[in-house]
């Protein structure tokens, strides 16, 4: 059933893993909108099409679409290039941007080069992913029951606020609000650092190991490391972009280690059940553990 919030135009710019889950998930529920794509990549754009995910099979002139929502789902540093892209098809005054990157001070930052832009873009994250990335991995039940960060800033209008949230819950998401720089600073901790240090541990353990390094594990290290396989361009842009953050992060990471490596180095049984036992009651009292 279609509401008011709806728009009656999408552009996803970017057809892989999100990109592509946002048109599958569309095309699902039978949104009541013209789909269309941009993507760098002809055969994916020729694969969207012929699954009927987009309605285009080239640029299109936006300003002959009203109600238009233009979503970015590209790597974090390519989004200059492509918000430029995208201004020269001259979408109306009245077009509502949002995106899916995992950083947003860098996208803000970016906006303050295009203020009349700046003040209907609504920054937003899906938390929902995969290791896999490219359109043929993307998955229309991605976003159910995920939350999507919503990140208002100073000049953004509590209506287009509402029908990008309005967006986000149409795809079965629920929705929460971050300043650009809490979502920065939480997401340094909770998704980048991991990253990080799942490519740190996979590099050492081959260093040692090579093709061992699986050989033994048991299914654990396959499950820890599984984020590793995650595409390089894309996190490159995401250590980069939040680099500050991300560094402290490791820092803190850093003091823990350490904590552990002295207590193992002391033979210190009983600091050692102290920290796991402390450890392990609060993971399981957060995720529900056994």
């Amino acid at each position: 059933m279609s509401s008011k919030k709806d728009f009656k135009n999408i552009l996803i710019v970017g057809l892989g893993l999100i990109g592509g889950s946002i048109a599958k998930k569309l095309k699902d529920i039978s949104y009541p909108a013209k789909i269309f794509g941009l993507e760098k990549d002809s055969e994916v754009m020729q694969k969207a099409n012929e699954n009927s995910l987009i309605s285009n099979d080239s640029n299109i002139d936006l300003s002959a679409l009203d109600d238009l929502l233009i979503i970015f789902s590209t790597p974090v540093l390519s989004f200059k290039e492509a918000l430029e892209s995208v201004i020269l098809m001259k979408p109306t005054e009245k077009a509502i941007y949002t995106d899916t990157l995992s950083t947003k001070s860098h996208v803000l930052q970016t906006l303050k080069d295009f203020s009349s832009v700046k003040n209907k873009f609504v920054l937003s994250h899906p938390i929902a992913g995969s290791e896999k990335s490219g359109l043929e991995s993307s998955k229309r039940e991605l976003f159910d029951n995920r939350v999507s960060v919503i990140s208002p800033h100073d000049t953004n209008m509590s209506e287009d606020i509402d029908k990008v949230i309005n967006f986000w819950n149409k795809l079965g998401s629920k929705t929460k609000i971050l300043s650009a720089k809490e979502h920065d600073t939480i997401f340094a901790k909770t998704s980048h650092l991991p990253h990080a240090i799942s490519y740190a541990l996979t590099e050492s353990l081959f260093n040692k190991l090579n093709e061992k390094t699986f050989e033994f594990s048991g299914g654990s290290l396959e499950d820890y490391t599984r984020i590793a396989s995650s595409d390089p361009i894309m996190w490159k842009d995401i250590l980069i972009s939040n680099h500050n953050n991300l560094l402290d992060s490791i820092k803190d990471f850093e003091k823990s280690l350490k904590k552990l490596k002295r207590l193992i180095e002391n033979k210190d049984e009983e600091g050692l059940i102290e920290f796991l036992s402390k450890i392990k009651s609060l993971r399981d009292s957060s995720v529900g553990g056994n």
